[in-house]
């Protein structure tokens, strides 16, 4: 059952407090995997909202795998990112605030491979990054990728 999905139906698009994780990707050329993101049009780093029942680690691997095709097999917690500032309106109109463990992926195998939700997976190095969507730009800023 997709929780978020499940919300929905009883409250539409008004604000909720959305539970999920975020991961960050680094090849050793210490470039960072972004997405495309079909829903918004802007660039991000993989992740999405927690299932009944889930950790946010699992949270992480399962949205990963999903997105990427790639599975983390070994994770660190860099944090948890929530508030005021991890606030967004997707435009079709549901609101959430988010509340997002981030994990840096330290063990990665798979292949990358895209899925409904990128349109794009690319490698990145920090210094010269797209334009980056709202939510990831603070996620990064909050963990230490991004100076403000």
């Amino acid at each position: 059952m997709n929780y978020i999905k499940y919300l929905r139906g009883f409250i539409g698009t008004k604000p909720i407090i959305a539970p999920g994780s975020a991961i960050i990707i680094m090849n050793m050329e210490n470039e960072l995997l972004l997405q495309l993101r079909s829903d918004t049009k802007d660039w991000g780093i993989p992740g999405g909202g927690m299932e009944m029942g889930d950790t946010f680690e699992e949270t992480a691997k399962r949205e990963l795998f999903e997105e990427t095709g790639l599975v983390a097999n070994q994770l660190e917690l860099l944090g948890v990112v929530s508030g005021k500032e991890l606030y967004f309106k997707f435009p079709h109109g549901d609101e959430i605030y988010n509340a997002t463990a981030v994990y840096k992926a330290t063990e990665v195998t798979g292949t990358l491979t895209k899925d409904e939700e990128s349109i794009e997976l690319s490698y990145f190095p920090l210094n010269s990054l797209p334009s980056l969507n709202y939510t990831t730009l603070k996620i990064l800023q909050k963990v230490g990728y991004i100076i403000d």
